[in-house]
């Protein structure tokens, strides 16, 4: 694999730099200035590389998703069993340590706040999240087979669903009364839960 290339380069910054203004700013403040302090970069090569503040969301949007699965796959390469793989996808989400970003989850609670104001940003979030739960959906059943689980399929889908819904409402809470939560609780917690469903 070839070394990207400096016009790829600086988009990454450029993203990165959205992000790093969103932790501290929100998206609504986090101005081309903001972005391109940040980046390490000029507002002038912001607008060379991006039309608009959209444009990098959108970018990042897909990075974080990126980023994320990445994350997952390294998870679960040692992972054998279904239940490994399950934890594995527990422990990519929310386990501190190897790959967590503070900022990257930051950032994705402020993307999920705009998924509600715009369009644009709803339909790439509900893509993701529709991508999330279509994994853990094919997870979970191999896991609950492994185990005899005797859950329908609905069942499967709406345990799923709360496993996201807990998975989002942790990064709430990262991003926003860290001081509240207790240190590497959440992967823990998750895991005796959905054990409890066998």
């Amino acid at each position: 694999m070839g070394r990207p290339s400096n016009k790829e380069e600086r988009r990454q910054q450029i993203t990165h730099g959205l992000m790093q203004a969103m932790a501290l700013h929100g998206y609504d403040k986090a101005s081309i200035q903001l972005i391109a302090k940040a980046a390490g970069l000029t507002p002038g090569l912001i607008h060379y590389h991006f039309k608009t503040k959209q444009a990098i969301l959108v970018e990042l949007i897909n990075n974080l998703d990126s980023q994320a699965q990445s994350r997952l796959q390294s998870y679960t390469e040692t992972a054998n069993s279904a239940e490994d793989k399950l934890n594995a996808y527990i422990d990519a989400a929310l386990a501190l340590g190897d790959g967590a970003d503070e900022n990257a989850v930051s950032a994705w609670v402020t993307i999920s706040a705009e998924a509600i104001r715009q369009i644009e940003v709803r339909v790439l979030y509900q893509d993701i999240v529709a991508k999330n739960q279509t994994q853990l959906i094919g997870l979970l059943s191999d896991y609950l087979n492994a185990k005899n689980g005797k859950l329908k399929n609905i069942e499967i889908k709406e345990l799923a669903s709360l496993i996201l819904a807990t998975i989002e409402g942790c990064f709430q809470l990262a991003t926003t009364a860290k001081d509240l939560m207790p240190r590497n609780f959440a992967a823990k917690t998750l895991k005796a839960m959905v054990g409890s469903y066998c």
